[in-house]
């Protein structure tokens, strides 16, 4: 282990996080995940905290004993009503607390998650400079959060880079997800609809996010680096590839309903390419062989 490559974890059990172990550890990195937690499987190169990203008491004591070199939040309520939930604004206070503990104990390179929805949407590709438009509570904190943690990092001295994720899938996702609701109801025998199937969108599997996050955190990278494809996958290619997968074509019901959603939502990836030298790995049928 490199002790200068010390990096804390946090969300490192999501359905992203739980793909970072591997990459993080193969990258030289000497990892400590904060979890919630009881009872965590033993990693190589992974050593897990127990505690809470809200106890601030919890992250003044840990990072004084650890002294990380790095920080990656990952952290965030993604299910449930987190659109318009309260509890983003403890994220804002919890991403405040750790750049806070992390600076004062000589950390060097920070590097935050964000999310696509904190742009305003057009149907030509995204990139960073692009306006922002945060249409609820979730996405105007995370915006704010990034706000707050770029003065905050240029005013001690922290490098800070921050990856907007666009559309994510991947191993174990919540039932009520696209991926897992197609892959359920398929093996059930029961007829997936989708309504809006002529919609494209910037899938990227979880283990690729996985990766151009550890390559983000081990370059030199600052700013926003959007994280995703640069490619457009319609609804109905998507689930086409997972039925074919599955041998369940005639399960089908694709719809081209009306919508008032943007035709395409895909992101511009030229700064993880050319500045973080990052190319997504897998295809979306290579993705959901593993999954399944």
């Amino acid at each position: 282990m490199h002790s200068s490559k010390k990096v804390f974890l946090t969300g490192g059990t999501g359905l992203i996080g739980k793909e970072l172990w591997a990459p993080l550890t193969q990258a030289g990195f000497d990892v400590y995940a904060l979890t919630i937690d009881e009872h965590m499987p033993a990693v190589p190169g992974v050593t897990w905290i127990k505690g809470n990203l809200f106890d601030d008491a919890l992250l003044a004591q840990t990072f004084a004993q650890i002294k990380p070199a790095y920080l990656l939040n990952m952290a965030w309520a993604a299910t449930g009503d987190y659109q318009t939930s309260n509890i983003n604004f403890e994220f804002v206070r919890a991403g405040l607390s750790l750049l806070k503990h992390f600076a004062a104990n000589g950390g060097r390179r920070a590097v935050f998650a964000g999310t696509c929805f904190e742009y305003a949407f057009k149907d030509t590709p995204i990139k960073e400079t692009d306006p922002v438009n945060p249409p609820n509570v979730y996405a105007c904190c995370k915006n704010t959060l990034r706000e707050l943690a770029q003065c905050f990092c240029h005013a001690n001295a922290v490098s800070f880079g921050y990856g907007r994720i666009f559309y994510v899938y991947g191993r174990g996702e919540h039932e009520k997800r696209l991926t897992a609701s197609i892959i359920n109801a398929l093996k059930a025998g029961k007829p997936v609809q989708v309504n809006h199937a002529q919609l494209a969108k910037d899938y990227m599997y979880a283990k690729d996010i996985a990766a151009a996050f550890t390559a983000l955190l081990d370059s030199d990278v600052q700013g926003t680096v959007n994280i995703c494809t640069g490619k457009g996958v319609s609804l109905a290619e998507y689930a086409r590839t997972v039925a074919r997968l599955m041998g369940r074509e005639d399960l089908l019901d694709l719809k081209n309903l009306p919508t008032d959603q943007p035709a395409s939502i895909v992101g511009d990836n030229t700064r993880l390419t050319r500045e973080v030298g990052f190319t997504p790995r897998y295809s979306l049928e290579e993705a959901f062989k593993e999954i399944l």
